[in-house]
């Protein structure tokens, strides 16, 4: 290259890499706006938007470097008058400084990318063939897949997890241990995610991806999309790989098995199945948000917050005087009350309906609709701990220790009869474990729009569980949904097997099955902190209400408040209260 060349080759890129400090924070703000309005989406979305972003940072330096190259002559001119600043001709004269640490810098980066294509070159050496009938079962998955290239399937000894290698021949290797060590079906789910790497040629993009990292490696935004794109691939494969199994609880219980294994040191450039944030990759596959239908789940909560509002006001309304002293002589005794008509989502009654309050055993709606998210095995045997034991006593249990029963009778004892050790069975046992099982909470109640609601624990006997009446009637609404619970919390009794006896659950709503009664779903609470609790889904002539009832100060004023919600349903033929209730 002649002198004349390089003097103006040197400059454009010194202003380029300049320039693109600040393009680079400008494109990083819009992409995380983007990213925060699609967090409830597809994790495809967000992908996408990491990906563009990447390539939309590579393009602007070398836009401008050709822009730059084609006015050299100008620029290199206008550098020789006497109007350009002071601070300009400075920055021009330690270009060849800045262009120099850049190369250095890109240099050790494709250093470091050369050696992690030969660590990765020899692990595929390493790697010994697969048993034939794992590699007839990948076959088969890649087929339905709709993959037209062979995989490899091979083993080796020293890796924590599966992992794919290259794009035109790809391989995934497994660690032999994996092979004896997990269940077949959980085995299928891992390859079934790096399967999905396959489908993507997510081998290719990361490697070009990587060559972006080292070129532009001075600027943070590139690093932080770059590992937030890493993250959104791996859930993308989460996605595609539990929809070709079509059960997502597989791929969330395989994942948690690969986070009991020590992880080891690997290169960004290999596709693996323990890549990215792993907890909420489970918790995402355990409790996924709602992509079309989560505005119709927040409505009823608006609704309810909107028509509320006005009766909730902490003074006096002066204008109408005689309503707001007819809302202090509620005759209901409970301190926190809302009717809902569901139809219409219309507040009928509420009383202090928005006070954040402890909510007890009605936790148990939000543990029963986790657990049922999960698909889990309902005829799964699970046993009583001595842990189980010891974190909620109650006297009248039916559970001691080493007592043996199915997962889908521990949630009829739940829901029924408010058994805390077998809400405490059912958190212990969900995949990931108590911790897994608080996250798939919070994300339930993210999905449900609820902002004053928090679970700490799956039977309610801490005071930290609280919630609102208005938020109540929310998970009211979306446990209705769930034709299990539904079931189980309108019968009055019901037999279960414990330890090989037949045992009777009795419902702990005494209103359940009574004369005049047409409960659909139901729930009862109690706690010194709490109350006489209850909330219930009831119907009176043809429409469909919601009750929430907190801190009555005993079961029989609770049942007096509910008979006179009712009463006064009928009367007023289910579709307004009297006027002395407002």
């Amino acid at each position: 290259m002649s002198p004349i060349s390089l003097a103006l080759l040197v400059p454009a890129v010194g202003w380029s890499l300049l320039h693109f400090v600040w393009q680079g924070l400008v494109v990083g703000a819009i992409a995380a706006l983007l990213l925060r309005l699609l967090r409830d989406a597809s994790p495809r979305w967000r992908y996408a938007v990491c990906a563009m972003a990447l390539l939309i940072c590579l393009c602007i330096p070398l836009v401008y470097l050709m822009w730059s190259l084609a006015q050299a002559e100008t620029i290199l001119a206008e550098l020789q008058t006497t109007q350009v600043p002071v601070w300009r001709h400075a920055l021009q004269a330690r270009m060849p400084a800045l262009v120099v640490a850049w190369s250095l810098g890109v240099g050790l980066m494709m250093l470091r990318l050369g050696l992690g294509l030969v660590w990765v070159r020899q692990l595929r050496r390493h790697a010994v063939f697969a048993p034939a009938i794992w590699q007839a079962r990948l076959d088969a998955m890649a087929q339905r897949m709709g993959l037209h290239r062979r995989v490899q399937l091979k083993l080796h000894a020293s890796l924590s997890g599966p992992v794919t290698l290259g794009f035109w021949k790809p391989v995934v290797l497994l660690p032999a241990a994996l092979l004896s060590g997990m269940p077949v079906a959980l085995l299928e789910a891992l390859l079934a995610h790096e399967l999905a790497h396959v489908q993507r040629w997510d081998y290719l993009v990361n490697l070009l991806q990587s060559l972006v990292e080292g070129l532009l490696f001075f600027h943070p935004v590139i690093w932080w999309l770059s590992r937030r794109m890493r993250v959104e691939r791996e859930q993308v494969a989460d996605e595609l790989g539990a929809l070709l199994l079509h059960d997502p609880g597989h791929m969330a219980l395989a994942l948690n098995e690969l986070s009991l294994q020590a992880p080891s040191r690997q290169p960004g450039l290999i596709m693996s199945a323990r890549g990215g944030q792993l907890f909420q990759r489970i918790e995402r596959l355990m409790a996924p948000p709602p992509e079309t239908a989560g505005w119709k789940l927040a409505l009823p909560a608006l609704l309810v917050a909107c028509v509320s509002l006005p009766m909730q006001a902490s003074g006096p309304d002066t204008s109408h005087p005689a309503s707001a002293a007819s809302l202090l002589q509620l005759p209901v005794n409970a301190r926190h009350v809302l009717v809902l008509d569901e139809a219409g989502g219309k507040v009928l009654l509420a009383k202090d309906a928005n006070t954040v309050v402890p909510i007890a055993s009605l936790t148990k709606l939000m543990t029963a609709m986790v657990v049922l998210d999960a698909r889990l095995a309902p005829d799964e045997k699970l046993r009583i701990t001595r842990e189980d034991m010891g974190s909620a006593i109650q006297d009248n249990s039916l559970l001691s220790a080493g007592s043996q029963i199915p997962r889908a009778t521990a949630l009829q004892m739940a829901l029924m009869s408010s058994e805390n050790r077998a809400a405490i069975l059912l958190a212990r046992t969900f995949p990931g474990g108590n911790e897994a099982f608080v996250h798939a909470v919070r994300a339930k109640i993210r999905s449900l729009g609820l902002t004053r609601t928090t679970i700490t624990d799956p039977t309610g006997a801490t005071p930290a569980n609280t919630s609102t009446a208005t938020e109540l009637a929310t998970i009211v609404a979306a446990a209705a949904r769930y034709p299990e619970i539904a079931e189980i919390t309108s019968h009055q009794r019901a037999e279960v097997a414990v330890d090989g006896r037949t045992r009777a659950l009795h419902n702990s709503n005494p209103l359940v099955g009574g004369k005049g009664w047409d409960i659909r779903l139901s729930k009862t609470g109690y706690s010194a902190e709490a109350g006489r609790c209850l909330t219930m889904r009831l119907r009176s002539g043809d429409k469909d209400f919601t009750v929430v009832l907190l801190h009555a100060d005993d079961s029989e004023q609770r049942s007096r408040d509910a008979s006179r919600i009712r009463d006064s349903l009928a009367h007023s033929g289910a579709t307004r209260m009297p006027s002395h209730f407002f």
